[in-house]
């Protein structure tokens, strides 16, 4: 139920030609002792105050320039893809004006078009005055569309 026993495999060399006879360090030997080690294995220290008021560590300015000039890089590489991107759109809408908005019309019926504004201005709360100007201009829509289709014809 516990699971299964764990092993541990130690394999010695012996180069020394003293056979039967394995040197350990002291190190060892006191760790069997059970007392403290006297060397303590090496850890890592943060940087002490003083390098905080005199700047960072080498490796940390190492570090920073290194991303420094990697986000650089990546900077040029974004403003290079908008470029990119920006002259692709600018060339789609072009193609599209090209094929959609072949011809802008001149205006039709302004002048029926300024009297309908003006009796609308005119009656605001009595928009059905201006039906007559509707009509006309509405008319005269339609006039201009179709000599326009049978120009094209």
């Amino acid at each position: 139920m516990g699971g299964s026993g764990s092993t541990r495999r130690i394999v010695v060399e012996n180069n020394e030609g003293s056979e039967g006879v394995v040197k350990i360090s002291e190190s060892v030997v006191n760790r069997l002792k059970g007392e403290p080690d006297k060397q303590a294995p090496a850890t890592f220290q943060p940087p002490s105050p003083k390098e905080y008021k005199f700047g960072k560590t080498t490796e940390a300015k190492e570090i920073e320039a290194y991303y420094q000039q990697k986000l650089k890089h990546l900077e040029e590489r974004n403003m290079q893809l908008q470029k990119t991107t920006t002259e692709q759109f600018a060339k789609a809408v072009e193609e599209v004006e090209k094929k959609f908005l072949k011809e802008t019309g001149s205006p039709v019926c302004q002048d029926l078009q300024q009297s309908v504004y003006e009796c609308y201005l005119y009656n605001p709360k009595e928009t059905l005055k201006c039906s007559s100007q509707v009509r006309d201009f509405s008319r005269c829509v339609e006039r201009s569309k179709q000599n326009a289709m049978t120009r094209r014809g």
